[in-house]
């Protein structure tokens, strides 16, 4: 076995000659910006049922995304990425359709809502935002071709039917722009 010394390819840049300076978000230093959104579920929400819970630019690195939420008698949610419903570009609805889904478990793939679950990081608990994405724009870490401008929301996405009502949800995201 050998003793290791690893660069983030950010410290490699700036220890480079000449130094390559990272920008916002991507190694370098930014304002850390923060959105909240909660809902509060409805009896017998059934497959497809969506929550609209926050809305951020596709331009932005989310960083962090936290979940919590009541318990449920049965029932998981998917969290993921759909085009906003606020016109901020052409693909945007004025209502959620299932055309609208980027990724419907971006976030977080069959998130079990049978006990309450404290605040809790699901940045990659579907596996498919790691820590290498997390510098990229959204639009460019869901996979999308090109920046389609504007605005996505970040919707929980029912996925087993929710058998209790009056039961509150929440997601915290941050990000920088």
């Amino acid at each position: 076995m050998a003793v290791e010394t690893v660069k983030d390819a950010t410290i490699a840049a700036l220890d480079a000659t000449p130094r390559v300076v990272p920008t916002t978000g991507k190694g370098a230093p930014g304002m850390l910006k923060v959105v909240n959104g909660h809902a509060t579920t409805v009896a017998s929400s059934s497959d497809g049922s969506t929550y609209q819970l926050c809305r951020v630019p596709f331009s932005a690195k989310v960083k962090q995304v936290v979940w919590e939420s009541g318990a449920q008698a049965a029932g998981t949610i998917n969290v993921g990425v759909y085009y906003a419903t606020d016109g901020s570009n052409a693909l945007s609805k004025a209502a959620l359709l299932v055309a609208d889904t980027i990724d419907e478990d971006f976030f977080a793939s069959l998130l079990a809502v049978t006990s309450a679950i404290a605040r809790t990081d699901i940045t990659n608990e579907g596996g498919f935002y790691p820590p290498s994405e997390r510098d990229l724009p959204l639009w460019q870490a869901v996979g999308l071709s090109a920046d389609p401008g504007g605005n996505a929301d970040i919707v929980a996405t029912v996925d087993t039917a929710l058998t209790t009502a009056a039961t509150e949800i929440g997601l915290t995201i941050f990000y920088v722009d």
